[in-house]
């Protein structure tokens, strides 16, 4: 009887919730769709390859770059199997920090897999621009969710998200450029978006790098990739980017996106490394330093109300040792 109404055992695995499961049901589909309809053409549709071609642009990467997939897809299929073991089914960083975000980017990449092979070009930037916007506020929920900082949850349960929110980031600048050739915009009009890409693309990484006490290093990482191989691809352009642009321009690009991602990128790493050394700009030291200074405070208050607690005692016994005095003199003098 007691057995049977005791509470249950605090120590016993929580159980897979419906989090779990979508997740991974958002990834079967995800890469099932995307590469069936993007790269296998299931549909009849031209490739992402052809499609590149067709709608080549001045920040076009090299199709070597998109090797990058691979790695984006092999680590989220790690991470939808582990997020099922108990160890991590439960943790905050896959209940509360992926939550059911995972479950929206993988429907807008399937939605931008459809309309980008159906050619419809306005809707297939709406679903990339909603697509990083999605994994911008999953990173954001996973970076104020609780962590254990271990290396094992940075990269079965944040890197996969990490390294895809920095390719997105590229891919959504880049398609920006597509929508503008699409239009048929003269060189100018995509001179001029080109640029701004690459400059939006250099904040970012001043962003990620600087302005959050814990840097992610791996979009910076990947925008410094995506740059490398736009400069790649310029070396020996499409021909349509060959017919649209003189060389001085071609080679300018090039040598902005070089000069941003080769060497201004991997800079700023450098420097962000250096100021690790600071307390100021190093997390793990100013929570150790917090840490240190509310010890201290801690134990000056523990001494403060000891020596308060001494000082009572002290007090009581004198004035019981007075009272002792005073009885004994009153039965002298009777």
């Amino acid at each position: 009887m007691l057995a049977c109404c005791s509470a249950p055992n605090e120590t016993e695995p929580q159980r897979l919730n419906i989090k779990n499961i979508l997740n991974v049901l958002a990834y079967a589909a995800n890469i099932a769709l995307t590469y069936g309809v993007g790269t296998a053409g299931w549909l009849g549709t031209p490739d992402n390859g052809e499609l590149s071609d067709k709608y080549q642009t001045l920040v076009t990467p090299d199709s070597k770059a998109f090797s990058i997939w691979a790695v984006i897809f092999v680590f989220q299929a790690v991470f939808a199997v582990v997020q099922l073991f108990p160890r991590f089914r439960a943790t905050d960083m896959v209940q509360k920090g992926v939550g059911y975000w995972y479950c929206l980017v993988c429907a807008f990449q399937i939605g931008w897999t459809f309309t980008f092979a159906y050619e419809v070009i306005p809707a297939s930037l709406a679903c990339m621009l909603l697509l990083w916007l999605s994994l911008m506020t999953l990173l954001y929920s996973q970076y104020y969710s609780e962590s254990d900082n271990t290396l094992w949850e940075f990269w079965l349960l944040r890197f996969p998200f990490a390294i895809h929110g920095g390719w997105i980031t590229a891919a959504s600048a880049l398609n920006v450029n597509v929508q503008v050739v699409s239009m048929t915009e003269p060189a100018g009009i995509q001179l001029t978006v080109a640029i701004v890409s690459l400059a939006v693309l250099h904040a970012i990484s001043v962003w990620v790098l600087f302005n959050i006490p814990r840097p992610n290093w791996s979009i910076a990482g990947v925008l410094s990739w995506a740059l490398g191989w736009i400069y790649v691809e310029l070396q020996d352009p499409n021909q349509l980017i060959k017919d649209t642009f003189v060389s001085d321009i071609i080679n300018g690009v090039a040598y902005a996106a070089f000069a941003v991602g080769a060497v201004i990128i991997p800079a700023q790493v450098v420097v962000r490394l250096i100021l690790l050394s600071r307390p100021k700009w190093n997390p793990c030291k100013c929570n150790s330093a917090a840490a240190v200074a509310d010890g201290e405070g801690v134990a000056a208050a523990k001494e403060e109300d000891n020596d308060k607690e001494l000082k009572e005692v002290n007090i009581y016994g004198d004035e019981k040792k007075d009272d002792n005095e005073g009885d004994v003199e009153g039965g002298e003098t009777a």
